[in-house]
């Protein structure tokens, strides 16, 4: 996996971590009209879609990986299309996959630089609807879904109600940091303080070994997060929780993201690190386990390369 690969499923992964609460903003309200058959879709105020440089790194506006952080004024994306409609449309991986498998190259690789304004602040629901009216008017995006009977893994408790080491209830009112080089992508200094980092954060540690925290999740949400890191084999499955767990809560987990493949760093010691279905045993006290359920289905009946600005 190379490192813009790499970033890729994180991101997608920010991109599947659930939906901020929060207040509906008064400019975010569509127009009431008792004569329409259908509400007017939310939009934003004003919307910019340009192919990025070559060589752009892609990256997300902080609200998609920190679900405390305030959503309002000019926000950037620097994505390929299929990031911005997996967010749009809440995706698990194995949605994602499902959907972009048979896209054009362009959906899948070439990056566009996405600004657009938020008149007000939002929530992350009404953002994905505005998205999805971006996407609509500027990649003629018609999309329908569908939800049938199939394969899907379900994270259940090892043994009832025992919680592992690295998982915990959010403490009510607990602060954390939302500075963005200390969540994404960078080691903490060993010699500052320790910090918690607020939403989904991750770092790799000596000898290729990944470390992901989530702070003040739910489990539902924890597990399509970790379903889009792309790692495990877990990614093909849609992942349902059955853990009975309710509330929020503070999680970390560390293990090998290469497991099956070949290393980040061929010949580092990562230490006997587990893989990530030994390390939801080991430090989350949770298992997977194979069954049938619901699983959707998102087909993309037409997309197109952007209008112009």
């Amino acid at each position: 996996m190379t490192g813009k690969e790499a970033v890729g499923t994180l991101l997608i992964a920010a991109c599947a971590i659930g939906s901020l609460k929060g207040q509906v903003p008064q400019s975010a309200q569509p127009k009431q009209d008792p004569t329409a058959a259908t509400a007017t879709p939310l939009a934003f105020e004003t919307v910019s879609v340009k192919p990025s440089p070559p060589g752009s790194f892609p990256f997300v506006s902080a609200f998609v990986r920190n679900k405390t952080a305030p959503i309002y004024g000019l926000q950037t994306m620097v994505v390929p299309v299929q990031m911005t409609i997996a967010y749009a449309y809440h995706m698990q991986m194995s949605e994602a996959k499902a959907t972009f498998d048979k896209q054009p190259s362009w959906v899948k690789h070439r990056i566009y630089t996405q600004t657009f304004r938020i008149e007000g602040e939002a929530t992350h629901d009404q953002v994905r609807e505005m998205l999805r009216t971006m996407l609509a008017d500027r990649f003629s995006l018609q999309i329908h879904e569908f939800t049938k009977e199939g394969v899907v893994n379900r994270l259940v408790m090892s043994k009832p109600g025992v919680l592992g080491s690295k998982i915990k209830p959010h403490p009510a009112g607990a602060n954390c940091s939302t500075q963005e080089d200390a969540s994404v992508g960078k080691a903490p200094d060993a010699s500052t303080p320790p910090v918690t980092n607020c939403g989904f954060s991750y770092y790799y540690l000596p000898g290729g070994v990944l470390h992901v925290a989530l702070t003040d999740t739910t489990i539902a949400d924890a597990g399509r997060a970790l379903t889009s890191i792309g790692v495990g084999g877990i990614e093909t499955k849609p992942l349902l929780d059955g853990t009975g767990l309710t509330g929020k809560y503070d999680l970390t987990l560390e293990f090998r993201p290469d497991s099956g493949s070949p290393r980040i760093n061929p010949g580092a010691d990562d230490g006997d690190a587990p893989t990530l279905i030994q390390a939801l045993a080991q430090q989350l006290g949770m298992r997977l386990e194979s069954g049938t359920g619901p699983v959707r289905i998102v087909i993309i009946d037409h997309i197109s390369e952007p209008t112009p600005d």
